[in-house]
């Protein structure tokens, strides 16, 4: 399956609303045009498996989002020798480890005592933070919100991360 950059896709559909004489790009009407030109570069990405396959995978997909998304909530304590200190944070309560994905993959109960799990949803928290700023930083700004704490959130993120390493 071929891997398409961002400016793959964008020219990709681009290509298909001006062939298709479109000025909106409807997913089903895309596949319905793509099935009928076997010869475009993006083929092979919607039509290179069967349909026994392809329904597979798409119902592993739907097992994602299932499991995605679930919290646990997890009491820690600092008890030093006078007073009790306690937080409740919430974490997700499964975290699907990028390592794991080229093999299938699978989803780990989370657990804030366990190092691994947690360098890894922070590794995750951070890349989804940067990700969100590149996709909605200009309508945030245009909106007069200051975006800095996100950017600082994610470089404290990245850098225990990079200090747990």
């Amino acid at each position: 399956m071929a891997r398409f950059t961002s400016k793959d896709r964008q020219r990709i559909i681009d290509g298909y609303l001006s062939a298709a004489g479109r000025n909106m790009f409807v997913p089903s009407e895309f596949i319905d045009w793509l099935s009928g030109n076997p010869d475009h570069e993006a083929f092979d990405w919607f039509f290179s498996k069967d349909d026994a396959e392809a329904a597979r995978e798409y119902r592993i997909g739907l097992a994602r989002q299932m499991a995605s998304g679930l919290r646990i909530t997890a009491r820690v304590q600092n008890t030093p020798e006078k007073s009790v200190s306690v937080s409740v944070r919430q974490f997700p309560s499964m975290v699907s480890t990028v390592s794991g994905r080229r093999n299938g993959g699978g989803y780990h109960h989370f657990h804030p005592d366990d190092p691994e799990m947690v360098s890894e949803l922070r590794r995750q928290a951070s890349q989804a933070l940067v990700s969100w700023l590149s996709r909605y930083r200009g309508i945030a700004e245009m909106s007069g919100a200051d975006v800095t704490s996100v950017e600082m959130i994610a470089a404290k993120l990245m850098d225990q991360n990079d200090d747990a390493a």
